[in-house]
């Protein structure tokens, strides 16, 4: 349960993971679409090691339907985040 002035919000109420307080729950890479890096492992590993999730992304974001200013806690673009991860995991993943 978090405070927010004299209201309770519970952690059902929130739509991503509260700093260190849900560590059960894994963060989101985009926010705008609830990706987390699951999520693009998985993907990867569906798709031969091409994101699809990336290019809907990037399909969004340049059509208007993204929101990260006020969904990413940095208020700017995830797909530099996505990007990254994706850089990593690919990094990582076995040949």
């Amino acid at each position: 349960m978090f405070h927010l002035d004299a209201q309770s919000i519970t952690v059902d109420a929130v739509r991503t993971r509260v700093g260190s307080k849900a560590m059960n729950n894994e963060s989101p890479v985009c926010f705008c679409f609830a990706h987390t890096a699951d999520d693009l492992r998985d993907d990867l590993e569906a798709h031969d090691g091409v994101s699809t999730i990336k290019s809907s992304i990037k399909a969004a974001v340049a059509e208007g339907r993204c929101a990260c200013e006020h969904l990413n806690p940095s208020g700017q673009c995830c797909l530099p985040e996505v990007h990254r991860t994706l850089k990593t995991l690919t990094a990582t993943s076995p040949a």
